[in-house]
């Protein structure tokens, strides 16, 4: 427990590199979580999403790598170019 944590017996989350909680407490009571989002990593994400919409497995190759989920993409990619898409997109967006 981190001094300065008001509520005791918790344990205080931990910072997480593409976002932070915010914990306040508004006027009516109650607990309110923000999630704040910080422009480190943001532009890359857009720019993989906008690859992966016109070529799949090139925007899971920037996510991953060569990976099992490269070659997944690039099978639904065969198979269906729609199907590519949403496997892509997942992968980006899940990280």
């Amino acid at each position: 427990m981190a001094i300065g944590w008001p509520y005791a017996g918790t344990v205080r989350p931990e910072p997480d590199v593409r976002a932070a909680l915010v914990l306040r407490q508004p006027a009516t009571g109650g607990l309110t979580i923000s999630k704040l989002s910080c422009t480190g990593k943001a532009p890359m994400d857009i720019l993989r999403i906008i690859i992966a919409i016109f070529i799949p497995p090139l925007g899971v190759f920037l996510q991953e790598g060569l990976g099992k989920h490269f070659w997944i993409n690039v099978i639904l990619t065969l198979l269906g170019y729609v199907p590519g898409i949403i496997h892509a997109l997942w992968i980006i967006i899940k990280r």
